[in-house]
């Protein structure tokens, strides 16, 4: 195998200028530093986060004021994907579980919608319903009634977002099962996690 720098080749061309480059790199983009600020517009950087998520996002330079704002999603749509089991939730005392996702939605994305896949039924008790929200609004994420998670499902759809859509600053998601009577009642579970979003 052969191994290759984790940073951009530059190139320039007599007749067309500076050339797009393609690199990678665990970290969003830093739009007042280097590699960053030298990457001519067009330049496509794929982010892969080092904790193995699978979450990878892929960016595109879009102007050069040497800002962060300079990059946006190639094709301006972004998706954090998790799958998320039954033992990755804390039990909150009483009849929720959380479990805070791996990847933040960014600054300025636009949400456009929750999806659940490949569900197998939080079973174990009478009943179990699933939100996705961001810390302070439990279920900012999917429509005001929540995910029935307690059968198993090939697919749920989450609905247009009960909470704001537009996001000021980063949020990371958090996932809240809750039971009937009591979280620990709750014997298996599991569900592949989705939120699409602009930026």
């Amino acid at each position: 195998m052969v191994t290759i720098p984790n940073a951009p080749a530059f190139y320039e061309s007599g007749v067309d200028g500076a050339g797009p480059a393609m690199w990678f790199g665990p970290n969003a983009p830093d739009g007042d530093a280097w590699p960053f600020t030298a990457a001519p517009n067009g330049s496509i950087y794929i982010q892969k986060p080092s904790s193995g998520d699978g979450n990878v996002r892929h960016w595109v330079k879009l102007k050069n004021d040497v800002r962060d704002d300079d990059w946006g999603m190639l094709g301006g749509f972004g998706v954090i994907c998790e799958r998320v089991t039954i033992a990755d939730f804390t039990d909150g005392g009483s009849t929720s579980g959380t479990y805070t996702m791996n990847q933040s939605i960014p600054a300025g994305a636009f949400v456009l919608r929750s999806v659940l896949e490949n569900v197998v039924g939080f079973t174990g008790n009478v009943s179990a319903t699933l939100a996705i929200g961001d810390g302070t609004d439990d279920d900012r994420y999917n429509v005001a009634s929540d995910f029935n998670v307690f059968a198993d499902a090939v697919a749920i759809d989450g609905g247009a977002p009960s909470g704001t859509q537009i996001h000021v600053a980063a949020k990371t998601p958090v996932i809240t099962v809750t039971s009937n009577s009591d979280f620990t009642a709750v014997s298996g579970g599991a569900a592949t996690v989705k939120i699409f979003y602009l930026k």
